[in-house]
């Protein structure tokens, strides 16, 4: 059974590889959407008890949050070849997302 299961977790984990999406807005800096969910989690936290919990306000909140702040979720495919990108930490739940941002200009 244990066999079964690894068998069945490793297919999903293939099936859901490019099924990634990632929080992009155009002309923010990786470091800038780094931020921005931070300051998104920290709201989150004077709300809620979160601790890495997979609620349905919790996910509802930062997708709110996040695309008041002019966000929006881009699949890999349509991220720009030059971002740089954060993937989802797929081990606290498939509905976590990522973050993309422009790389700073060099001088």
């Amino acid at each position: 059974m244990a066999k079964r299961g690894m068998i069945v977790l490793w297919f999903v984990v293939v099936l859901c590889t490019g099924c990634a999406k990632y929080w992009y807005q155009e002309g923010k800096t990786f470091e800038q959407c780094k931020q921005d969910r931070m300051a998104c989690l920290q709201e989150l936290k004077k709300r809620s008890d979160f601790s890495g919990a997979t609620a349905d306000y919790e996910f509802k909140f930062m997708e709110a949050c996040m695309k008041q702040k002019g966000y929006r979720l881009v699949s890999e495919k349509k991220l720009p070849l030059s971002a740089k990108r954060e993937r989802p930490d797929m081990t606290l739940h498939y509905r976590m997302k990522g973050i993309a941002g422009d790389l700073p200009e060099q001088q």
